[in-house]
């Protein structure tokens, strides 16, 4: 056991420093722009709609920027991999193939764990620098955006092992749209008259609802979130990522890598 967790350790060690290179690195420079940009137009004025819009655009851009990490470092964790065959050489050494890919999941996790709280620390830098408080009511919407991230990787991870990896990271921003939509998926027979209720139903039952992980407008507005929402949100997203993670993983080991 003791080994099997030391070779995992080791596959999350080495993701984490192949992803927390360059892409986001670029990421961080391209929210800390966004940021200070913001800052500056918002300056000037001082009424509280002003730090609402900040908070706003903080957020979004924090959501928005993790998921495509998620989605494209994610995709590319396992498919890359096959398809380049450098995956052959690691499962020969005593390592099986559960071992590679939790370990790839824990370290693209953590990577974004820590761009995640980077972007935090500037989305409260840039509200003292222009004169407004930091809220600590932010980090009940910071969390579920983090758990909605994992998910989004156990999605990519799931379908590069069944697919490409531009199939794959087509049908993961698939699927993560009809989550984010997923009060269109339930009332599909509006939008799309003739479709089969059953057939909703079951889609609205299987694609994870992404709304459950957005707190953006509740907490900009001032409204606390009660700890056992976030208790909920939290066994929401471990449940999901581990029925998620548990098909990617029957899938790896299924493929035939001859």
């Amino acid at each position: 056991m003791g080994d099997s967790l030391s070779r995992l350790a080791a596959v999350a060690a080495n993701t984490f420093r192949e992803t927390v290179r360059e892409r986001v690195l670029y990421n961080l420079v391209f929210f800390a722009i966004i940021m200070t940009l913001a800052g500056l137009l918002l300056g000037p004025l001082s009424i509280r709609q002003d730090e609402k819009v900040l908070k706003d655009i903080g957020l979004a851009a924090m959501d928005l920027f993790g998921t495509l990490i998620a989605i494209f470092i994610g995709v590319g964790l396992v498919s890359k991999e096959i398809e380049r065959r450098s995956l052959y050489p690691l499962l020969v050494k005593p390592l099986s193939r559960g071992e590679f890919f939790l370990g790839k999941f824990t370290g693209l996790a953590f990577t974004l764990l820590v761009n995640v709280a980077v972007m935090t620390v500037g989305l409260y830098a840039t509200l003292l620098a222009t004169g407004r408080s930091a809220d600590p009511l932010l980090l009940a919407a910071v969390y579920p955006i983090l758990l909605g991230l994992l998910l989004v990787v156990a999605l990519a991870m799931l379908f590069s092992t069944l697919t490409s990896s531009t199939l794959a990271a087509v049908f993961t921003v698939g699927v993560v749209i009809a989550g984010r939509f997923s009060d269109v998926v339930r009332n599909m027979q509006e939008v799309m008259p003739g479709t089969p209720r059953w057939l909703s139903g079951i889609l609205y039952a299987v694609i994870p609802n992404f709304r459950n992980f957005d707190f953006k407008d509740r907490v900009t507005y001032g409204d606390p979130v009660p700890p056992e929402v976030l208790a909920w949100v939290t066994v929401y997203a471990a449940a999901y990522i581990a029925v998620v993670l548990g098909l990617g993983l029957a899938s790896f080991r299924s493929r035939d890598f001859q």
